[in-house]
């Protein structure tokens, strides 16, 4: 609707968060004034949250940088000139050309996080540099996918674990939907209204937990210990779903126990195929190709082919698993025995089970293998949705952006290539739409160790972050509702439904604020690369809607304009994208490092090693409500709900170090230092400690939560996809400063 002074503009909130909700801005005489929650083709789809209502807040805080500015005294000193934005670029240009014509073009670093189509086109801008990296993973969250990676062959899996409908059980593993993802939770609360049994494991007891039926208190990292306790009774049991193993993983596929990997045709048969996997066929008492004509392929036993020994993958699956008896698991995991075998019980005989995962498991050195062993409780069972995920339009953005021509590097293997110049001396680093300072992992070592040996650092953001502070150039960035973007359908889970969404330009923009893209088009025509980067915002979405997917289901610029289209599936993806077609819970790749199954690993940082003994505690940093990530952290609205950062620390732990609540305590290990409030409870398991993440370094008395924060590369996530920040892998020691 549009008369001569109001509006209303369809749009989307891009908050950080993920969920990209459909907003309708009202816009009066060129000012936002009211957001509201977009009408959507699924009712149950339509809504937005207190974020999302107090984004207002954000586009005119009145520290919205405002202009383009140049340091003048040293890195994070504080000390700015403003400039121009021809000054701005022209200078930046410069620089880079020269970093490049004495580096090379890999010495130069694009760190964007990014949600929607067109912000890519900094990765496009290194794809037509050839060869400088692109870092778009935006905060190194990436056990999950790793571990999706190895069983599914698709970096987001959920659907496979919560697309089922009505389910009998409902599991919350690690994650509380109903402050991170309160929309997951709305349909939670559906399923349990409709008899559902709802499950939250957690070493909190968070407000997820306060609506389950059941609160199951784990040590923080030993998810992976319980699902394989968990298994262990079912096969024990024989509750396990032989037909769904045979018909949708690889348990029937024979394995060679000495070299670890599958055995193909090729291997028996002359002038048979490498790409066919032999099974045990037990009618025939030999080895065929699993897909002869009517096999009865075989789960179970040891076979010589040829000489070579084999088992079937469910076997050497079995054969693990029997270690983790329910007695051992509890020694792990801190849940009484009694617990573990109940739980086994309504996993397999209370069918079907949803699981959810979340960020608290993963955000461990060892997550690839918690995820992994969650989904094979869930292969074992027959408790998959067996329907792919539907990625088509990244797929599409990373063709025509060229993506693909330039060298992506995992976030964690930049610190050490930052550091030592391997694989090439980075000297050049532009930072937009992420605040690596504040919420990626070992801050100390970024600002200590990384950022002097950069010649250049650029920030294109909407605040003075803790990481525009150390910057030589800073750049004052559009907010969302100041610039046009496509979101794509990015999975297809109940709380984040498949619909293409167009981000319209509901007010122009402030101060002398400038779109992502419009910065790309002028620095590339400056490195002298404009005729690749001529097209406007419109016209790039219009081209990514022309080719493959969207063009053949139909989706175009004047239904978008409208409002949110449904995303049609597409037929000719895969239910499993893996080698073998099939879900992959034994992992060829990983033999060599002895996570070809999955298997319980310590925490790297454990109240169980030598290192507790000077730092007892393990350190969590959850998400809240009240922010996503370091955005919405300085909105008074939110900050009216949140005023400061606490550290919430159970009583048993409290008083023997003479700690009360309300009392100025400081949290610190090898690595860095905080200070700051503390809130004791009986909410949080003893020996644990956690902070809400997301607060600036300003919130603090003293030092942040990404001091304590470590960066260490696991071999095994960087053989999959890519190495994982183990933000809840941290132990610290905390000590009283003052009373309250």
């Amino acid at each position: 609707m549009t008369t001569a002074n109001k509006k209303l503009v369809p749009t989307v909130c891009h908050s950080a968060c993920g969920s990209v909700c459909g907003l309708l801005a009202h816009v009066e005489d060129g000012v936002l004034t009211k957001v509201e929650a977009q009408d959507m083709p699924d009712p149950r789809h339509r809504h937005i949250c207190a974020r999302g209502l107090s984004t207002i807040q954000m586009v005119y805080h009145p520290d919205r940088l405002k202009y383009p500015m140049k340091r003048v005294g040293e890195r994070g000193e504080g000390k700015w000139e403003r400039i121009s934005w021809d000054e701005a670029l022209d200078t930046i240009t410069d620089k880079l050309k020269k970093i490049r014509e004495e580096y090379g073009p890999q010495s130069l670093m694009w760190c964007v996080s990014t949600i929607g189509g067109l912000d890519l086109s900094y990765a496009s801008l290194a794809g037509t540099l050839q060869g400088t990296f692109a870092s778009i993973i935006g905060d190194g969250d990436s056990a999950g996918p790793c571990g999706d990676m190895a069983s599914f062959g698709a970096i987001w899996g959920d659907c496979y674990l919560t697309g089922m409908e009505n389910p009998e059980v409902i599991i919350a593993w690690g994650t509380n939907p109903a402050e991170t993802s309160v929309f997951g939770m709305r349909q939670i609360q559906a399923d349990r209204e409709r008899g559902a049994r709802f499950i939250v494991i957690d070493p909190r007891f968070t407000p997820t937990a306060s609506k389950a039926d059941q609160y199951i208190r784990i040590r923080p990292g030993t998810d992976t210990a319980l699902a394989l306790g968990i298994m262990h009774v079912i096969l024990e049991k024989g509750l396990q779903d032989d037909s769904f193993i045979l018909e949708n993983t690889v348990g029937p596929f024979l394995v060679n126990t000495q070299t670890g990997l599958f055995l193909k045709e090729n291997e028996v048969i002359a002038e048979g195929s490498d790409q066919k996997f032999m099974i045990w066929d037990t009618s025939a008492n030999e080895a065929r190709p699993s897909d002869s004509s009517n096999p009865t392929p075989a789960l179970t036993g040891t076979f010589t082919i040829d000489g070579i020994e084999c088992k079937p993958a469910f076997q050497l699956l079995a054969d693990i698993v029997k270690e983790y008896t329910p007695v051992k698991v509890s020694e792990i995991t801190e849940i009484p025995e009694d617990i573990i075998r109940e739980l086994a019980l309504y996993y397999a005989q209370r069918k079907p089970v949803a699981s959810y995962r979340g960020m608290g498991m993963q955000r461990t050195f060892h997550g690839d293998l918690t995820y992994r062993a969650i989904n094979t409780l869930a292969a074992i069972t027959g408790n998959l949705h067996l329907e792919a995920p539907q990625l088509p339009v990244y797929e599409l953005y990373m063709y025509l952006h060229g993506i693909m021509t330039c060298n992506m590097m995992p976030i964690l293997k930049a610190y050490d290539a930052i550091e030592t110049g391997d694989p090439s001396p980075i000297k050049a680093l532009w930072i937009a739409k992420q605040n690596w300072v504040n919420q990626l992992p070992d801050s100390g070592r970024t600002v200590r160790d990384l950022f002097p040996k950069l010649d250049l650092i650029v920030v294109a953001d909407i605040f003075m972050t803790a990481s525009a502070r150390y910057a030589d150039i800073v750049l004052p960035a559009c907010t969302f509702y100041e610039q046009m973007d496509l979101m794509p359908p990015i999975n297809v889970v109940p709380s984040m439904p498949a619909y293409f969404k167009l981000q319209q330009r509901a007010i122009e923009p402030l101060h002398e604020a400038r779109p992502d893209t419009e910065i790309v088009r002028e620095l590339a025509r400056r490195l002298d690369l404009g005729e690749y980067f001529e097209n406007s915002d419109e016209q790039m979405i219009e081209l990514l809607l022309s080719t493959g997917y969207p063009a053949e289901m139909g989706i175009t610029m004047e239904k978008l304009k409208q409002g949110p289209v449904k995303a049609p599936r597409r037929p000719d993806i895969p239910t499993f994208s893996t080698p073998s077609g099939k879900m992959e819970f034994y992992s060829e790749k990983l033999f060599g490092l002895g996570q070809q199954l999955p298997c319980y690993k310590e925490p790297l940082e454990s109240v169980r090693t030598p290192l507790s003994q000077k730092y007892p505690l393990t350190f969590l940093t959850t998400h809240t409500r009240f922010r996503s990530h370091s955005t919405l952290a300085n909105v008074q609205r939110l900050r009216e709900l949140e005023p400061e950062p606490f550290l919430q620390m159970n009583p048993s732990d409290a008083e023997p170090r003479g700690i009360n609540d309300g009392d100025i305590v400081r949290a610190f290990n090898d690595r860095g230092t905080m200070k700051l409030k503390v809130n004791v409870h009986q909410a949080i398991q003893p020996g644990t400690v956690n902070v809400n993440q997301g607060w600036w370094p300003e919130d603090f008395i003293e030092g942040t939560h990404q001091e304590l924060t470590h960066s260490v590369v696991n071999p095994a996530q960087d053989l999959i996809y890519e190495p994982n920040s183990a933000y809840y892998d941290v132990l610290v020691e905390v000590e009283k400063v003052r009373e309250g």
